[in-house]
């Protein structure tokens, strides 16, 4: 069984083009962490972005999992090879573990890069993808991190989230200090340039109108790293694309606003999950 989802990925990652994480040439199993939660609805798999965590989905688990599965995934940021943090090796490294638990046709929910990933794999193998959901994505335009020094301090971190988050409580101490407590190691701070250029590289404007799964685009009114304007190129290049954005939020509504993003997930699956029309 391993050897064919081997080969089902290496074949997706060949349609990505120029896509070999050292972990499918050597055909050995990548780690994968992976939390599950809910007890019925569709899987939905939620993605993270470049200098985000699983913890940031951590106050909407509990609201999607009245009527969804959550399975919070940990990209292999920090901890992977330099070909493996790409934008089109992450998709293959979410792919496999969608093949090996046997879960697709399943929900990609993904934040910044996150939902960049969810992309790529649905183009790749859109057999897999029951919906998707898009916050804040990257793949066409964002204010990315790919000049990030290799230095970085408290007044750099403290900046960035500043552009992150539009209610500024967020922004904590804890919080600032977190990254920089994982910038501080030289080889997180190379994995993360390197995963931040393939995304500025991977422009998918003339591949989006290939898309066909029902997609939401949840955006904060006040994002700065990806604006409505963004938003707006994704709405129109998407076939069947649903835009809906709230003010006073910035690039992470799932954590300023995780009541209302799981409000809004909720109808749309309702609506277009082949989960809930089957049932």
């Amino acid at each position: 069984m391993s050897k064919s989802i081997f080969d089902a990925v290496a074949a997706a990652a060949e349609r990505h083009g120029a896509c070999e994480p050292k972990w499918l040439v050597r055909r050995r199993e990548p780690t994968i962490v992976a939390d599950k939660y809910g007890d019925g609805g569709p899987e939905v798999i939620l993605l993270h972005g470049l200098l985000g965590a699983m913890s940031n989905w951590e106050t909407t688990v509990p609201l999607l999992s009245k009527y969804s599965q959550p399975i919070v995934y940990g990209f292999p940021l920090l901890t992977g090879h330099r070909s493996e943090v790409k934008v089109k090796a992450l998709a293959a490294h979410t792919e496999y573990y969608i093949r090996k638990e046997n879960i697709d046709p399943v929900v990609l929910c993904g934040n910044s890069l996150g939902g960049h990933v969810a992309m790529r794999l649905c183009l790749a193998s859109p057999e897999l993808v029951d919906c998707l959901i898009l916050s804040a994505t990257s793949g066409l335009y964002e204010h990315s991190v790919d000049t990030l020094p290799i230095r970085i301090g408290e007044k750099f971190v403290r900046e960035h989230m500043g552009k992150v988050f539009y209610q500024k409580q967020f922004v904590t101490d804890e919080a600032v200090q977190e990254i920089v407590n994982i910038l501080s190691s030289r080889m997180n701070t190379l994995n993360l340039i390197h995963a931040a250029r393939s995304a500025k590289k991977d422009n998918l404007a003339d591949r989006l109108k290939e898309i066909q799964v029902p997609t939401l685009l949840l955006w904060g009114e006040d994002d700065t790293v990806t604006t409505m304007d963004v938003a707006h190129q994704f709405e129109k290049l998407i076939p069947n694309a649903e835009l809906i954005s709230i003010k006073n939020c910035g690039h992470a509504p799932m954590i300023e606003y995780p009541e209302w993003f799981s409000e809004q997930v909720e109808k749309f699956l309702r609506k277009h999950s082949r989960y809930y029309k089957e049932s």
